[in-house]
Formats: C-alpha cells, structure tokens, sequence
C-alpha cells in the first residue's frame, strides 16, 4: 500500500489524548509506505502515515521521490516473509544513489527483532507492532545517524492520529492481539495477547468518521469476538456491534471472526440492523477433526457447519467467507477429503487457501512439515477450483437481480466498482458513478470472483434502522 497523494487526514483526538512528537524535521520532505499483509497492517500504517504527517512528512506514492521509506510488514507466512526482503534491494539503490532513510517494522520486525539489522545494513531504524507514538523520535534519532531498535512487548492499546489511504472506508481497530494460541499462528508472538479498546474510544472513532463523510467503518481486530474478554466491563462484541449500529452509519463490516467465539448473539446483532453487513468472515482452516485438534481451534468440522447453519437461518442471504490451510503437518489425503466435502457442504463465497509454512516460534514449527510440496500444490490448486466453481454457481443467480452496491473507486480499466452489503464485488464498466455514492445496480454478468452490472436508479443513502 502506498499513502494516497491526497487523502482525508485528521487527528481522531485531541493532542492530549497522545504522547508528544519529539520531532518535526519532515518539513518539505516526503515519506513512502509500503504495507504487507492483513487488514490491520493497513491501518497500522494509516497510524503510521498520521503521525509522520504530524512530524511535518508530506506522503507520496513514488519511492524514488522519498526521503523517509516505512515498510510495514507481515510475518504471518514464508513466502510473504521473502517477499518482503526482496524489496529491501530497491531500498538499497536508492540509498545508493542519494540520502533517504529505511525504517523497517511490523509483524517481521517485532518477530526477528536486532537480527534484522546484522542481515540489512541499510535499515536505519526497526520498531515493532507497539508503541508507535515512538515512531517520530526513531526517525529523529536515525537522522542523527544512529541505528536505533524500539520492539517493546505488545502492551495495552494506543490512541493514534491517522491519515485514512480510504474516502469510502473507515477501519477502526476494537482489539489488538489474540489468546487463542493457534499451533500454526505467529500472530500472539507478533502482536501479543488480546487487549480490547475502551469502547468509548471506538464509538468516538466511529463518530468522528461519520462526521468527516465516511459512508462504511470497518471493525478490525485480530480476532473480533473475544472483544472484552481480557476487560469484561467492556461488554462483548454483541454489545459494541450495537452501539455502533445505533449511530447511524451506512454500513458496518467486520473481521476478523473466530469460530471458537462467535455467537448467537454477533448474529443477531447482525440480523437486526441493517446497516450491519450481510458477510461473515469465518475461518474454518481444515475439515478434518483431527488436523482442526492438531490446530488447538476449539471446535470440531460439524461444530462449525452448525454455526454456518444457524448464520443463515438468522439472516437469510448472508455471505461466508473463510481462510483454508493445506499441507499441514501430518496432513493426510483422508484429512484433506474431509476439508473439500466442508467445502462442498458449505459453499463459501470466498476461500482464501494457502499452504501451510511453519512460523517461528510457533507450536506446529516443532513438528516435521512432513507434507511435500507438489502435495501441497496440488491441494492447493483443487481447492482453489473448487471455490471458483462455487463461487461462479452463486453469483451466476444475482444476473438479472437489483442490487444496492457502494463505489469504492475506479480499477485499472478506469470503471468504478464497489461492493454489495453481502460483500460481492461489482464492476460497472462505462458507469459515471463516483466513489462514495450508493447506487442500485442491475448485474449483467457474473464471474467467479465478482459481478458486473448498470445502474438502475439512484439510490438515497440509509442509516440505521
């Protein structure tokens, strides 16, 4: 992700509410940020961009105009991890070629820690995924020509400014962190234990989002449902949805969800607003009983099916989407049979598949990653095919139908897109809608990843009700 040319930016409280920038040496100089990974990367480095644009940094979306370089990153699986250490090359030349300095952090950075500075000479300073109000005094210290290293453990939750890379879209973090202890997940290594948000903090977030225009907030955390559990005055996530719900915004989304925590209550809530989305993102992992309890997930394959059951029966048209691992530790051709007649039984709207890699740190790197490669490939290819055969048999039934759909913006072709309450992407080629506006939309044609469509009529934008 690059920080847009000219994005919305205002401070969500008041300088009070933060610590101090120590430092404000970005005047007339540009930052670039490139981001890796989940959707909590991504306002991360929203956090990021605000407090270097409250250090004087002006944002841009060429690294070669940059004098500050931020990469943000993802540990969450190797091939990412590799990704990422390619880049350092570009880096690299344009240090070569005139002074800029590379701040390197994340998930990565927080995981392999000082050892990054002895492999990439050219990082200037390495912070973590905490106590980014730290983060303007790095760049200070590190423009002194000092090698500076801020990875403190995740403690705690921080109040940020932010520069939003979105004009439609509002990510609003509830939690930070998770308990759940997957055997495979680096992410309680990396970003620490659950810690929920004040909620006071979060309906004011949301508030502020309203009042700047923004038509949709997203909900973020790790894993959304354990919301309260470390602070239970907080309430739970059912409550906070509510209260979100009743401030009016147009749309409501949120993710990540855990199995193990969803409840009938979050689908309720859910059902009851209907500017709360109609998707869920529900992470199943595997199918198989045994890999799932190999996993430490806390539920069997016929437990999850009952929750998607019981989503579908509280609101009609709801949209699953879920993550799937292949390759397991141990993983057998039974075990995978099992995941692919999930599936079937399912029908998710979206499967996002990857192959499994181990994680340092993690319970599941102890054991041998005993599955080949071409195995893994080739479950990975066969559930891919399969989620595009699904996903084509659903959207092929939305051809001919209505639908209210919110442009987001414009892809490589120049047409605008946006996306349906129950999380479908349309595409309107040669439309004249502009992003933010709602609109009903005939579709036309459908693709296993999406749908294309005109518009009908336009459409008045709705609140909560």
């Amino acid at each position: 992700m690059m920080i847009p040319k000219n994005p919305w930016a205002w401070p969500i409280f008041p300088i009070d509410h933060v610590h101090p920038a120590g430092y404000s040496g970005g005047m007339g100089k540009k930052a670039y940020i490139e981001t890796w990974g989940c959707q909590m990367n991504v306002h991360q480095s929203e956090r990021i961009a605000g407090l270097l644009a409250r250090a004087g940094y002006e944002p841009t979306d060429d690294i070669s105009t940059a004098d500050l370089i931020v990469f943000n990153t993802c540990a969450v699986r190797q091939k990412a991890e590799e990704k990422v250490y390619g880049r350092i090359g570009e880096v690299m030349e344009q240090k070569r070629t005139r002074p800029v300095l590379f701040g390197f952090g994340g998930c990565i950075g927080q995981v392999r820690g000082e050892a990054l500075l002895r492999r990439f000479p050219a990082i200037d300073f390495l912070f973590g995924t905490s106590d980014l109000n730290a983060l303007p005094d790095l760049v200070a210290r590190a423009a002194a020509g000092v090698r500076v290293v801020h990875l403190p453990p995740p403690r705690g939750t921080e109040e940020l400014p932010v520069r939003r890379a979105s004009r439609v879209t509002a990510m609003v973090t509830i939690s930070e962190g998770c308990s759940n202890g997957c055997s495979y997940c680096i992410v309680p290594r990396a970003r620490g234990p659950l810690r929920s948000r004040p909620p006071e903090y979060v309906l004011r977030e949301v508030e502020e989002a309203l009042a700047a225009g923004y038509k949709e907030v997203l909900l973020l955390g790790q894993n959304v449902d354990s919301y309260g559990r470390d602070r239970p005055e907080y309430g739970d996530f059912a409550a906070l949805l509510e209260q979100v719900a009743r401030l009016g915004v147009p749309r409501i989304r949120f993710t990540s969800s855990h199995p193990r925590d969803m409840t009938t209550r979050v689908l309720e809530a859910v059902a009851a607003h209907r500017n709360v989305c109609n998707h869920i993102h529900l992470a199943v992992q595997s199918g198989s009983d045994r890999i799932l309890r190999e996993m430490n997930r806390g539920y069997t394959a016929g437990e999850f099916l009952d929750i998607v059951k019981r989503a579908r029966e509280l609101i009609p048209g709801i949209n699953v989407t879920t993550d799937i691992i292949v390759g397991y530790p141990g993983e057998t051709e039974a075990d995978f049979r099992a995941t692919i007649e999930l599936i079937e039984e399912a029908r998710f709207g979206t499967i996002f598949v990857a192959k499994y890699s181990p994680r340092p740190g993690t319970r599941s790197s102890r054991l041998p990653d005993d599955v080949p490669p071409e195995v893994k490939e080739a479950r990975l290819q066969e559930v891919l095919a399969l989620s595009r055969r699904i996903g084509l048999e659903i959207n092929q039934r939305f051809i001919g139908r209505t639908v209210e759909v919110l442009i987001e913006g414009r892809n490589r072709n120049g047409d605008p897109y946006g996306r349906t309450d129950d999380h479908r992407t349309v595409v309107l080629p040669g439309a004249t809608v502009e992003a933010g506006e709602f609109a009903v939309v005939r579709i036309t044609r459908a693709t296993s990843a999406g749908l294309h469509g005109e518009p009908a009529v336009p459409l008045e934008v709705k609140g909560e009700g």
